[in-house]
């Protein structure tokens, strides 16, 4: 397990190149309130340190999720019942994206905890505050499992999401 892991962080190594770079306005709508956030750049990338070590910043929890905190937060640590908003995208481990709320122009929303989407986000988002830039490794146990979502999703593929907390609703 733990070769897998390191197998993985070392593929997304090669496709840290690739990072993920867009400079966008960002709005937030909360309720019939519109907040616009600052013009940033985002940028995602796996630390260099992540690549290398094997004892670096990963963690492995029980359920084989491993999650790497690449940029720390100030905000909130979140908790289940949090509506919590996210920029994220997803990739298999081959590299190939499926899907992101940054093609969308639009963060995702969601309850926190609530099992409205895959386990592993339920999971992975309540070790993340607001502010925290992460990495999630997914395994399909706790994602979309032998059944997979095709044709863009495989059965029983490991996931990797490049996340943004933005905030808490």
């Amino acid at each position: 397990m733990k070769k897998s892991i390191i197998s993985i962080i070392l593929i997304l190594g090669v496709f840290a190149g690739f990072a993920l770079s867009q400079t966008r306005k960002t709005i937030v709508r909360r309720g019939t309130k519109i907040t616009t956030i600052k013009k940033t750049t985002v940028r995602k990338t796996i630390p260099k340190k992540t690549m290398t070590t094997p004892n670096s910043s990963a963690v492995t929890t029980e359920s084989g999720l491993t999650y790497i905190v690449t940029k720390n937060g100030t905000g909130a640590q979140l908790k289940a019942g949090d509506t919590i908003i996210v920029n994220y995208t997803g990739l298999l481990t081959d590299g190939t994206k499926f899907d992101s709320s940054l093609d969308r122009g639009e963060p995702f929303s969601f309850p926190l905890g609530a099992g409205k989407v895959i386990k592993g986000w339920d999971e992975g988002f309540q070790k993340l505050k607001v502010g925290d830039h992460a990495t999630l490794i997914i395994p399909s146990s706790i994602a979309y499992g032998s059944e997979g979502r095709p044709p863009v999703i495989p059965p029983n593929a490991t996931l990797i999401f490049i996340v943004e907390v933005l905030g808490v609703k």
